[in-house]
């Protein structure tokens, strides 16, 4: 056995963060195509709506004209509603994978502790390094790494202590931790995850980075978020603008102007 602990320190590090933004790409690449589309995205459907109501601008007594602007408005509506219901699902997908992601750490994270408790058993009988027992950990190591950041502490009776997130402990010696999801306290629609060790519960979600944990809640943070509420931001500030124009004008027979969107 030929181990250096610097350079799988370093290989493990690399993994986890490669998993991190291929994850991350992933789920960008997504958002990008959702809105980007010239004919069908939201600014084309905007522009059709500006263009209806210049018409009616121009022509006011045309009903037809009227008739086309109401159309377009409902399209809007439409188009703002199919984007909110995407980024809806998006993140009931990034619930449901985080959920898998915490069931797989546990599993990783159990194994690691039965080999730790072989590999201190098999050394205190042989005085020896199980080397073949020593492999199988490292690659559970490396891969728990793909999943999130970790970080490990050697014991003199060959455990391997393992830790995850700002130092939340994950494995010492043959006792592992769980991980596991519960709901956001600010918003039930989305999970936060959660290490359970004896007797206590940790929330770990704004300590993770690393692998498809640290990619799946970036991307969470940095785009699914900042697109819903840019959706929420131009639907309230496109129906306050339009409402309080209709309010201070007479429609064709003369009355006050009602709201356009509700």
């Amino acid at each position: 056995r030929l181990y250096d602990e610097l350079i799988a320190g370093q290989a493990r590090n690399a993994g986890s963060g490669f998993q991190q933004l291929d994850t991350f790409s992933t789920y960008a690449g997504r958002i990008d195509n959702l809105f980007s589309d010239s004919a069908t995205g939201l600014a084309a459907t905007l522009q059709a709506f500006v263009n209806a109501v210049q018409t009616v601008a121009t022509t006011p007594g045309s009903v037809p004209a009227r008739q086309v602007l109401l159309s377009q408005a409902q399209s809007l509506v439409n188009r703002l509603k199919s984007y909110d219901g995407s980024l809806a699902a998006i993140n009931s997908q990034i619930n449901s994978q985080l959920q898998s992601e915490a069931s797989t750490i546990s599993t990783l994270a159990g194994n690691i502790a039965n080999l730790n408790t072989k590999i201190m058993a098999a050394q205190g009988v042989n005085q020896q390094p199980p080397n073949s027992l020593l492999d199988a950990r490292d690659k559970l190591i490396r891969d728990l790494a793909t999943h999130a950041n970790v970080t490990t502490v050697a014991q003199s009776n060959g455990s391997l202590n393992v830790f995850i997130g700002t130092g939340q402990v994950l494995v010492i010696a043959g006792s592992a931790a769980t991980v596991g999801t519960g709901p956001d306290q600010f918003d039930p629609t989305r999970v936060r995850l959660v290490v359970q060790s004896v007797g206590a519960a940790t929330d770990v979600t704004d300590s993770l980075v690393g692998g498809t944990v640290g990619g799946l809640l970036q991307f969470r943070s940095q785009m699914l978020d900042p697109a819903r509420n840019a959706i929420g931001q131009t639907a309230a500030t496109l129906a306050t603008l339009v409402n309080t124009q209709q309010a201070a004008e007479l429609d064709l027979r003369g009355q006050p102007g009602a709201a356009l969107f509700a």
